[in-house]
């Protein structure tokens, strides 16, 4: 039981049948409280007719001696103990005097509690009615008979009524019908609200079993959205765009993987071959000096690839970078170009400055590490005698560091791919000239951390155009 009410579709069952349930009760009360209410007022108006129609019935069989003037209280005590010929009263008042059961019955005191008319057919246990309070007049309802009490204030009481046993019996079966009825209501309104509840969580249910098949694996798995533009629907676009961050998430992951190991594989394959060569046999110092060599240049690239990864993993985390402190771009990039002078004189590359003062927050040294990738890249990749102009700019809320060379440019099918991990546009080139493939994936993922982006234009030239908040 306790696990069956912790359903979302059972809570929601349980509120509805309360509400609805409240809702019927109310509606059912109302209706039986309004028509007994009608029925009483229309009871009430009969038993005042019926009391209009017997006191000028009962001054009509005999006129007063002075018909203009109002009877006195001796004209009225008179008439009721001596109504007069009965035969001249309405057809509708001889049960006052024949008796009978049922229908309406009429009694009359004088001040001193003795009876000056009672009819026929009274109840046999009527008795004058007491004061109550400041009401001279009030309705009662008793022993299935409604009666009118009144009291003159010369004394005189009378009581009117009259036997309702049959409308009380209409009205405990309309309390049946109302109840049953109502009933009917609400259980067709919770097998309503079960098929409601479960119409209306049918679209998390399948989120939540596709969500458990992409979490068993299956990464191609999505939610069927049916395109209402409901809550619901815009809950599934939201899941399946996380769906789709995670699986390309995933494959960038796993292609990475596979690229990390490949390139690892070629320095680890090569110290392997070499030292296997040297343990085949004795060697010339000179050739023992040319294996270790040799081991050594893949080392090197190893070690390169694995600080690499390192950088990428750091940056990566979700706080990678040191605290923001107040730098200047234009003084990193030319410190950047003083340390790759020599490699740009081995080159035959000539590096134009026009570093203007760009003053930002940042990482000093995450900052240093975009503009060596960048720069070295525009010095080993263009032919010798080409010119690499690095340039900083600001604009109202941004600082701009741009890379340019005069080289060939870069194939347009390369562009998409440039930034991707282990992407080289030139192979070939890459593993000649000891490039990892991770630089430009470096430089945007640091570009990224500090809220700014990264662009690449090539044509007849390359230039990398790197924009980045100054807060």
């Amino acid at each position: 039981m306790k696990r069956l009410f912790q359903s979302v579709r059972w809570r929601l069952l349980l509120w509805y049948a309360l509400i609805l349930l409240g809702l019927i009760t109310g509606l059912c009360l109302l209706a039986f409280r309004l028509t007994a209410d009608d029925r009483n007022g229309q009871l009430d108006r009969e038993i005042r007719n019926f009391q209009g129609t017997f006191f000028r019935s009962l001054f009509a069989s005999r006129p007063l001696p002075r018909p203009d003037d109002p009877p006195s209280l001796d004209e009225i005590r008179e008439r009721l103990r001596d109504p007069g010929d009965v035969s001249a009263f309405p057809p509708e008042l001889h049960a006052l005097f024949e008796g009978g059961g049922g229908g309406s019955y009429l009694a009359c005191w004088d001040s001193d509690g003795s009876p000056l008319f009672v009819s026929a057919n009274a109840p046999s246990d009527l008795s004058p009615p007491a004061a109550g309070g400041d009401n001279s007049t009030r309705y009662v309802e008793r022993e299935g008979r409604r009666e009118h009490h009144r009291i003159n204030p010369s004394g005189m009481s009378s009581i009117i009524g009259r036997e309702i046993a049959a409308e009380q019996a209409e009205l405990r079966n309309l309390g049946l019908l109302l109840a049953l009825g109502g009933a009917a209501v609400w259980l067709a309104g919770l097998g309503g609200g079960w098929w409601l509840a479960g119409r209306a969580l049918q679209p998390i249910d399948t989120i939540g079993r596709t969500a458990s098949r992409i979490a068993a694996g299956n990464l191609d798995e999505r939610i069927r959205i049916a395109n209402t533009d409901n809550e619901l629907d815009r809950l599934g676009q939201v899941l399946n765009e996380t769906f789709d961050r995670l699986a390309a998430a995933v494959e960038r992951q796993k292609r990475f993987t596979a690229d990390a190991s490949h390139e690892l594989r070629t320095p680890v394959t090569i110290i392997l071959a070499e030292t296997q060569r040297a343990l085949k046999r004795e060697r010339e110092p000179e050739q023992y000096r040319e294996i270790l060599a040799n081991c050594r240049t893949a080392a090197e690239r190893m070690r390169a690839l694995v600080e690499s990864l390192l950088v990428l993993a750091r940056q990566d985390l979700p706080a990678s970078g040191t605290e923001p402190v107040a730098c200047d771009l234009a003084e990193i990039a030319a410190g950047v170009a003083e340390l790759l002078q020599p490699l740009a004189d081995e080159h035959s590359i000539t590096i134009e400055r026009e570093l203007s003062p760009a003053p930002l927050h940042g990482d000093p040294h995450s900052l240093a590490m975009i503009v060596q990738n960048l720069l070295s890249n525009a010095i080993v990749h263009p032919p010798s005698g080409s010119k690499v102009r690095l340039t900083t700019t600001t604009t109202a809320d941004a600082v701009v560091l741009d890379v340019s060379d005069n080289g060939p440019g870069i194939a347009a099918e390369h562009l998409p791919r440039l930034f991707d991990r282990f992407y080289r546009a030139d192979p070939a080139r890459g593993q000649a000239t000891g490039h990892t493939g991770l630089g430009l994936a470096i430089a945007k993922t640091i570009v990224g951390n500090h809220g700014g982006k990264i662009e690449v234009r090539s044509a007849s030239g390359t230039t990398f155009r790197v924009s980045l908040p100054r807060g």
